[in-house]
């Protein structure tokens, strides 16, 4: 079972007090190390023998773990509390099934009480050095904010870039809610251009997708960053540009640089896929605004 299946299994398992003392480890956990019984008393507010039974609760459900006479969070307990955001909010009723797996991310399919389907993405990275950690059962407390931080700056990053998306064009997707490391999305029915499915007129992609990326760089001031086949979705005829976490400001030092980075990236792979023959300079002219049409 995965962490976000198990975060799902216990949600509605916990009591107050194992909640306020998830948050009080949270609080703990980012500005204070691992922290003991009596800080985590404090952060949580409640008295240290609810504290202790509260945290050997969340031990036996994988909520939590410990580290010499303190606790740390686990994966599944960030999430559980993600979870509980959306539920408050009325946002999710229902998690479903798995959608995509990925290096640094997890997607799954999340339903409303009326039945509207959303897409969940959770932020996993670094995957591998926390599962290794989670075999050991120990984790350094600068180890543990590091990832911490990296996965609700992500989730953060990306709804934020999504915002200023909004309403550009039906091809960069809708941002719904955020919550720590998790990001509240629509849910699209496309397959990765990495998979190179079959598409209806490959050379007129190619130019949507680099108008896409002209309207993000000149009405939302984005430059992607990490743009490619694999963060491309299609229908066949409609195209979505997904995964906006490393975005940057078009104001940004690199950001030259890394849009050309993507122009490259997405001619190279249509010309490899699908024999579509462009030119990166002209292309990168035409994203940038130098030029007011494509070759």
């Amino acid at each position: 079972m995965s962490t976000t299946e198990n975060a799902a299994r216990v949600l509605k398992t916990l009591k107050d007090e194992e909640w306020r003392t998830l948050a009080g480890l949270e609080r703990a956990s980012s500005g204070y190390g691992t922290p003991d019984l009596g800080r985590l008393s404090r952060m949580s507010r409640l008295p240290p023998e609810r504290v202790r039974f509260a945290t050997d609760a969340l031990e036996k459900r994988g909520l939590a773990m410990r580290k010499g006479q303190g606790f740390v969070l686990s994966r599944t307990g960030v999430e559980a509390m993600a979870l509980k955001d959306y539920v408050k909010k009325d946002l999710i009723f229902a998690l479903g099934a798995i959608i995509a797996k990925g290096k640094e991310s997890d997607v799954y399919e999340a339903l409303t009480e009326e039945g509207t389907k959303y897409a969940l993405k959770l932020y996993k990275i670094g995957r591998i050095s926390f599962t290794s950690v989670r075999k050991k059962r120990v984790l350094e407390s600068a180890q543990f904010r590091s990832w911490m931080t990296a996965n609700y700056d992500a989730a953060k990053r990306e709804y934020h870039a999504l915002r200023k998306l909004d309403g550009l064009s039906k091809s960069f997707p809708k941002v719904i809610s955020y919550s720590r490391s998790t990001v509240l999305l629509e849910q699209l029915s496309g397959v990765r251009l990495s998979q190179r499915p079959e598409i209806e007129d490959p050379d007129s992609m190619l130019r949507t997708i680099l108008g896409l990326m002209r309207t993000a760089f000149a009405k939302a001031g984005l430059v992607n960053a990490d743009l490619s086949e694999y963060n491309i979705l299609t229908d066949g005829a409609m195209v979505w540009l997904i995964d906006w976490p490393q975005a940057v400001d078009a104001s940004h030092p690199n950001a030259t640089e890394l849009l050309m980075h993507d122009v490259k990236a997405v001619s190279t792979f249509f010309k490899r896929a699908y024999g579509v023959e462009s030119d990166s300079d002209s292309s990168f002219g035409y994203v940038t605004g130098r030029n007011a049409s494509l070759e």
